[in-house]
């Protein structure tokens, strides 16, 4: 199973630069382009969360202009720059976005893991939290397959990153209810989020926990003192987690990569079944 996270993406009106410099639209086109490119293909894409920079009809428009092309299935999360109800009616034609309820949450099922992807947000608010009412749901889903491996999806990281700016900060309320319930099941292989612009990853709750990069603009790593939020002009990133059926001790386990977008060039073969390549260059 290869599971290709997006998060971040930002996306402006057709034609406009997030705060006047960056083309995230062009940003979002790449990693489409790098996603179907994928040999063995990307069996489901999951976008953790702010779709949009302004969650409008018209930045959701223009998002799936850009994303028709994507070869594997899309998922997605809403994130703090996102609206439920504008992000509910964008993709109300899916069979993945719940047509009643106050949350956008769903089960990604059918595939070697399964993926419980959960709504943190707080409306207006940046950082996220859980409430009694989806701490209940995510308890009663793990419960459901207790021995499936399965990966928690959500946009706000549960786990403090070091940063210093505003976006580092992750969730405000439930945190700790959180940790209790995926202790108490120890399928969950992986907690995925976004929001951070950057990669890291972190022990949380008995598991381990991986931020992806952003397909846009990656804030930089700073953790003085002040709290300041930069963004750095290295290179935007896309994840892929791959469920290995032997993750190198005879046992199955989920590795995850981080994967640059870029115009790197082809890659240079050094080895080919275990003999060296030639190469004629």
């Amino acid at each position: 199973m290869i599971l290709v996270q997006i998060t971040d993406t930002h996306i402006e009106e057709p034609g406009g630069l997030a705060y006047g410099r960056f083309d995230t639209a062009a940003s979002l086109r790449r990693a489409v382009d790098a996603i179907n490119a994928m040999s063995p293909a990307a069996d489901l894409v999951l976008h953790t969360g702010d779709l949009a920079h302004h969650g409008s009809p018209e930045h959701y428009r223009h998002f799936r202009t850009i994303i028709e092309d994507l070869r594997a299935p899309l998922f997605a999360i809403p994130g703090n720059h996102d609206d439920r109800a504008a992000f509910r009616a964008a993709f109300a034609d899916t069979d993945w976005m719940p047509r009643e309820g106050d949350f956008l949450h769903h089960v990604i099922d059918g595939f070697a893991v399964r993926v419980v992807c959960c709504d943190s947000v707080l409306p207006g608010q940046v950082p996220g939290g859980f409430c009694r009412e989806r701490l209940a749901w995510l308890d009663e889903q793990l419960g459901l397959a207790r021995a499936k491996p399965t990966i928690v999806a959500l946009h706000h990281p549960p786990f403090a990153s070091g940063m210093t700016g505003s976006s580092s900060i992750g969730l405000i309320a439930g945190g700790g209810e959180l940790a209790a319930i995926l202790r108490r099941h120890p399928q969950v292989v992986r907690i995925i989020a976004g929001h951070s612009h950057r990669p890291y990853s972190a022990v949380f709750a008995g598991t381990l926990g991986f931020v992806a990069p952003t397909t846009c603009y990656p804030f930089a790593l700073e953790t003085g003192p002040e709290r300041v939020l930069s963004i750095i002009e290295e290179p935007p990133a896309l994840a892929v987690h791959l469920w290995l059926e032997d993750s190198g001790l005879g046992e199955p386990g989920l590795v995850s990569h981080t994967l640059p977008l870029g115009d790197w060039g082809p890659p240079i073969p050094l080895l080919r079944n275990g003999k060296k390549v030639i190469s004629t260059a």
